[in-house]
């Protein structure tokens, strides 16, 4: 079941909305048609903040009307990676149809879908890619019987005790990784489409919500996933707001929220992670960024471009205190945690959040705070999920996955 927060008091003309942060139980629809309603519930969470007037306006800054078109250069580089993207989906969808378990929704990420700075062209990475599935056990249990030799030593165990690693472990995910299909190298994730969309509203984990910040590449549709990815989305400009001052470019705008799902890591910590990786991923991919989330920029009223890569954001205490308590739940008890760490009095209980959001933004180090409150999120599962890699891959596959990676780390440490 997914936690969902109903939103602040509405701006007139958008949906109706109840007192602020209060959560209504939604459960995962299957069809267009039970997903309408509940699809309304999700949208409340990308209202825009209320009471946001841009300082930039009430100062006599220059200010651009709606999202700036993509320069000549941009158009065609975004052209030429969508031409990429159906080739690649042509390819995955024969990769796919090689699994007869059913599958609710896919999607792949990665430097081996999207081309990344720093990556030559002679070796391709294995590509990555995620599969939702409405029942883990039954889903394993299929694929055993397909599949055998994709499994490490789990799979002799049983479907029972692969879904209880999937699920009881980590973050939810079960990968099988260095798979070869149709001459294709693959590294497939199985998560149930609850904790997949559960993570994306709430950030649970942010372990794939955060990967799903970037570009990824749909593979299988899904009606109530398409609204989830949007809420996420919204999260995480929300975010990297409060890590960035009132003016920033476009490019600083998505290396911060490129940056979230590693902040915590451990494997940027110990050469597990090539330390360049989000310069590396928004440099190569700026285009699809811009595409990404022109729409979600131009839908927050706090938030607006006064150049063609420049952005300015309301900085008021009102507009920044009623952008946190959109935040989801777990990001915002992480960040009061983080605040009365640091000495902040901030009383608990749901009749407190206006006064502690409004402490929290005036705050002058609120960047760290939001920092370390994401790294509290992210780093439990983080490790926790590389541990049950040497489950579910073995040590012969684990070995080399981490000089795959450790081998990539060295090479940027040499270029910088």
């Amino acid at each position: 079941m997914l936690l969902l927060r109903k939103g602040v008091r509405k701006p007139e003309g958008e949906l109706p909305i109840a007192n602020d942060r209060q959560t209504v139980r939604l459960p995962v629809m299957s069809s267009v048609s039970q997903t309408t309603s509940s699809g309304a519930k999700i949208l409340l969470q990308m209202q825009p903040s209320p009471a946001s007037t841009i300082s930039g306006q009430a100062s006599g800054s220059t200010t651009v009307s709606g999202t700036p078109r993509l320069t000549d250069v941009e158009e065609a580089k975004l052209e030429q990676m969508r031409s990429a993207q159906w080739e690649t989906r042509d390819v995955l969808s024969g990769v796919m149809k090689r699994f007869s378990a059913p599958i609710r929704y896919a999607f792949a990420y990665g430097s081996g879908v999207y081309k990344q700075t720093g990556y030559g062209g002679a070796s391709k990475p294995m590509i990555d890619i995620i599969f939702a599935v409405s029942h883990p056990d039954h889903w394993h249990a299929l694929n055993i019987s397909q599949n055998r030799s994709h499994y490490s030593f789990m799979g002799t165990l049983g479907s029972n005790a692969v879904a209880f690693a999937q699920e009881r472990l980590g973050a939810g995910v079960y990968y099988n990784p260095f798979v070869e299909i149709d001459g294709v190298l693959i590294k497939y994730g199985v998560v149930s489409i609850d904790t997949l969309s559960s993570d994306l509203l709430n950030w649970d984990t942010l372990y794939l919500a955060g990967r799903m910040h970037k570009p990824t590449l749909t593979l299988r549709r899904d009606p109530l996933m398409r609204i989830t990815k949007q809420v996420n989305l919204t999260h995480a400009v929300r975010a990297a707001l409060l890590m960035l001052p009132k003016n920033f470019s476009n490019e600083e705008l998505f290396r911060a929220i490129t940056s979230l799902s590693f902040s915590g890591d451990f494997r940027m910590k110990i050469g597990g992670e090539n330390p360049q990786k989000v310069h590396n991923i928004v440099e190569a991919q700026l285009p699809l960024f811009k595409s990404r989330y022109g729409s979600i920029i131009e839908g927050l009223p706090n938030l607006e471009y006064i150049g063609q890569d420049l952005l300015q954001q309301d900085m008021s205490p009102m507009a920044r205190a009623a952008m946190v308590r959109k935040m989801p739940n777990n990001f915002y008890d992480h960040l009061v945690k983080q605040g009365r760490k640091s000495g902040i009095r901030l009383p608990p209980g749901l009749g407190a959040e206006a006064i502690n959001t409004e402490r929290l933004v005036a705050m002058e180090n609120i960047s760290g705070l939001t920092t370390k409150a994401i790294e509290s999120i992210v780093a439990r599962p983080a490790l926790t999920q590389s541990i049950k890699g040497l489950l579910s891959s073995g040590l012969t596959k684990s070995v080399a996955y981490m000089y795959s990676k450790n081998t990539k780390y060295r090479s940027a440490s040499e270029q910088k």
